[in-house]
């Protein structure tokens, strides 16, 4: 019995000396381990990981000119403040178009009708004849 009782006890310490099962390993490390930070997502549905390089999910918006933004997103403001300024300058051109071309009516128009006409006095002499 004494020799069973060695096999046991050895046994038992091999058993301790491997430590726990996989499946009570697996138990025990969704406890112990320390939760994951939610990365901070900005509104453009990015966020910069611990070197600074960006990641953004598939649907990433470019409304965060200056922080972490989707691949493109400079180009298209680029793009767009180019648009901008062309048709700021289209109406400008217009303006100026238009009031060169008043002027040269303004030019063109005979004396008579720049000058304002008088007004034709009445016939009276402002005594009534009855």
């Amino acid at each position: 019995m004494g020799r069973i009782r060695g096999i046991v006890m050895a046994m038992v310490l091999a058993l301790l000396a491997a430590g726990p099962t996989p499946t009570a390993l697996a138990k025990g490390k969704k406890a112990a381990a320390p939760k994951a930070t939610p990365k901070a997502v900005n509104a453009c549905g990015c966020y910069t990981d611990a070197s600074g390089k960006c990641f953004c999910g598939r649907k990433g918006k470019c409304e965060c000119p200056g922080e972490c933004e989707p691949k493109g997103c400079e180009e298209k403001r680029a793009r767009q403040i180019a648009k901008d300024i062309a048709a700021e300058t289209k109406k400008a051109a217009e303006v100026d178009r238009k009031a060169r071309q008043s002027e040269k009516e303004r030019a063109n128009r005979p004396d008579d009708e720049s000058k304002p006409k008088p007004k034709p006095a009445d016939k009276g002499d402002g005594t009534t004849a009855q």
